[in-house]
């Protein structure tokens, strides 16, 4: 693995619970964590967590007061280096409405217990996995295949 091709920073999203938002709807609730190269995943369930506003961009929330919680402090605080390229890009129509959709190839160090039902968080980006390999199985690598849908489609 070439560590120096390792220049973007991402946040791993897992899945916690559904809460209620401004309009009584129940929304998923996704909580970063950092991965350790040793042991188990880190995730703390009642500090901070992301729900995405109207627009669908993600908004971070402190649980304690439910204040704003700094995009920039959570990738001091949960970021782990990659290497994000494009893929493919493709257009097509859905219910009569035109739907962007990217797919993504994120190549990072290899990190235990990172499944499909997680999200990767790419700058102001929210990637759902579609696939993680171990890249020659041998606990160094790993390729993970992440989705992004145009802010107007249901799911990313």
């Amino acid at each position: 693995m070439d560590f120096s091709k390792l220049r973007h920073r991402v946040i791993f999203l897992k899945p916690l619970d559904k809460r209620l938002n401004s309009m009584n709807e129940n929304v998923p609730v996704w909580i970063p964590f950092k991965p350790k190269l040793s042991g188990d995943i880190n995730a703390d369930e009642t500090s901070v967590y992301v729900l995405t506003d109207n627009k669908g961009n993600a908004v971070w929330k402190s649980a304690g007061g439910g204040q704003l919680y700094s995009h920039q402090l959570s990738l001091n605080e949960y970021a782990v280096w990659a290497n994000v390229s494009p893929m493919s890009g493709r257009e097509y129509e859905e219910s009569q409405k035109l739907r962007a959709e990217t797919t993504y190839k994120i190549t990072t160090r290899y990190f235990p217990n990172i499944t499909e039902d997680m999200k990767i968080m790419f700058g102001l980006k929210v990637l759902g996995i579609v696939s993680v390999l171990n890249i020659g199985e041998n606990n160094t690598e790993l390729q993970i295949v992440a989705k992004e849908k145009d802010r107007n489609g249901k799911e990313y």
